[in-house]
């Protein structure tokens, strides 16, 4: 029963990855036309060059898989590897996931608040205003025994 659970799981996986590389394609059709602009009409840094490159994104998101999943067999191996191996996988997957999410909501909430008309500081300020709203709420479930 496990290893048919695995399995599909793996199915869904690759299909997960496919579909994403499929339609991913298409992105690139919406680029501006003339190049690299910026408002002052100078070229950006190479560090904004390389944030906005695809092949960056994929390679980043590859490794943080490749990382959770390292850590995730590390933690469900069982009596296979020592102990303090394992909490280490644990750990490891526990201050990740914590990590990932928390930019996600920084990043989503700055990318939003520019889109609508923000400066820079009013949209980190809102990035940072919805992470400490979710460590509040943490508190809040961690006093009342939630968790």
């Amino acid at each position: 029963m496990t290893q048919e659970t695995l399995f599909v799981g793996l199915l869904f996986g690759v299909a997960l990855v496919a579909a994403v590389v499929l339609t991913g394609r298409g992105r690139r059709e919406h680029s501006v036309v003339g190049g690299w602009t910026t408002r002052g009409g100078t070229r950006p840094s190479a560090l904004s060059r390389t944030a906005d490159s695809p092949a960056v994104w994929t390679t980043a998101f590859v490794a943080v898989a490749l990382a959770f999943g390292g850590a995730a067999v590390l933690f469900a191996a069982g009596e296979d590897i020592p102990t303090e191996l394992a909490a280490a996988g644990g750990a490891f997957l526990l201050v990740a996931a914590v990590l990932v999410f928390g930019l996600y909501v920084f990043y989503g909430t700055f990318v939003s608040a520019r889109g609508h008309g923000l400066k820079d500081a009013q949209a980190a300020l809102l990035g940072v205003w919805a992470l400490g709203s979710l460590f509040v709420l943490a508190v809040v479930l961690k006093l009342l025994g939630a968790f």
